[in-house]
């Protein structure tokens, strides 16, 4: 499925670790030149500047493409429908591109293929928005499948994120259109399919044909994490039910069932942070310690304790003295943390050098050379006063 050799995939991942393991003095040079001669890996891929480069190039051809296109079709763009069948044509063709400078050039993170796919996706997915008659749940469900195809073909991270969130968006409009009682019980469809996907995503993750889609799978936790939280915070809810669902809430009322979001909006982030403490599990930690900031702006929203100024000072000072006492406190590791960046040890046991030299270098049959090269000739010469023939 994927467009790329999952074999060179393999390769340039065991690169990736033979660098970090160079870079802390786990392994020597001549190791790294084994490994990397034994991996080879034949990926485009270029610097950032040049990448970047290369991305606003694609795109400023891609769109003098598309309005020569137009100018080329212009009979054709009287209606909406002709506009929407050029820009899935446009689409097509810049995927018809992609496959081929992947397949031809061997593209791979280089500005080019992904200008090209965003592209794609884009042209194919604005042409349903284009046309007046199709619904919402159909525009969030089309760009939910191609997204999907695009992330299985191309292991894309912002696809993989669009994807999720057209999802969400497919199911939040198709629960919309079912009447009053979906309505009020949306907080909880969300929170449910959120979990749920969270949970797929950490089982899917364990497979070993997951490997190439592990960044796409981290991209969806975060997504996931976030939107379980957001649907049943207050001001999410609270604001939300104002305006799509017609409650006309006056400053002062709260919505039904107000205690429990206000508990589940200041509990939540704190359970993240205590299962990413618990698990080790960098996700979570991260995304518990953003969501603090969720918490604060919630009940500062609502409820004013302090003056702006005042709360945003005591704030900053609180986070200072934390974040100082924190690294003090981690210098030395402690329970498997620590604030000095990790020289792993096992690191050159994971990639399995040894083995690797072995297999790759090692030519079965061969034997060390034997014979003596150094020839001593017969000098006349000796003693201090040495003369003679050497």
């Amino acid at each position: 499925m994927l467009a790329y050799n999952s074999t060179t995939l393999d390769n340039l991942e065991i690169k990736e670790e033979a660098e970090k393991a160079l870079r802390k003095n786990c392994i020597e040079l001549s190791t790294y030149r084994a490994i990397e001669a034994a991996h080879p890996v034949n990926f485009y891929t270029p610097n950032p500047v040049i990448k970047i480069g290369l991305f606003i190039l694609t795109v400023v051809i891609v769109s003098f493409s598309l309005g020569l296109l137009s100018l080329m079709m212009l009979d054709l763009l009287r209606n909406e429908d002709g506009f929407a069948g050029l820009c899935i044509l446009a689409g097509l063709i810049c995927y018809g591109v992609l496959e081929l400078f992947i397949r031809e050039k061997k593209l791979f993170r280089a500005g080019v293929d992904d200008a090209l796919l965003w592209g794609a996706v884009l042209l194919i997915c604005s042409s349903m928005a284009i046309v007046d008659h199709v619904s919402a749940s159909t525009i969030c469900f089309v760009v939910c499948f191609v997204t999907l195809l695009a992330t299985l073909r191309f292991a894309d991270m912002v696809m993989a994120g669009v994807s999720y969130l057209a999802f969400l968006g497919f199911i939040f409009t198709v629960a919309m259109e079912l009447g009053p009682v979906a309505k009020i019980i949306m907080p909880f469809l969300i929170m449910v399919i959120s979990f749920t996907v969270y949970v797929a995503v950490k089982k899917v993750s364990g497979y070993h044909f997951s490997r190439h889609y592990k960044h796409c799978l981290t991209v969806i936790s975060v997504l996931s994490l976030l939107t379980l939280y957001l649907a049943g915070n207050y001001y999410v809810v609270r604001e939300l039910s104002n305006v799509m669902f017609g409650l006309q809430l006056q400053d002062g009322q709260n919505i039904p069932g107000a205690l429990f979001f206000w508990v589940y909006t200041a509990v939540v982030p704190l359970v993240y942070l205590w299962l990413g403490i618990h698990k080790k599990d960098a996700v979570l930690l991260r995304t518990g310690m953003i969501l603090l900031a969720a918490i604060v702006f919630t009940v500062r929203y609502y409820h004013s304790v302090l003056p702006l100024e005042t709360a945003m000072v005591l704030g900053g000072l609180i986070l200072t003295v934390g974040a100082w006492a924190l690294i003090r406190y981690l210098k030395t590791p402690k329970h498997g943390f620590t604030y000095v960046e990790p020289e792993d040890p096992s690191l050159a046991d994971k990639l399995k050098l040894e083995s690797l030299i072995i297999a790759q270098t090692y030519v079965p049959g061969a034997q060390p050379a034997t014979t003596n090269d150094i020839q001593f000739g017969g000098g006349t010469g000796g003693g201090g006063g040495a003369s003679g023939d050497y």
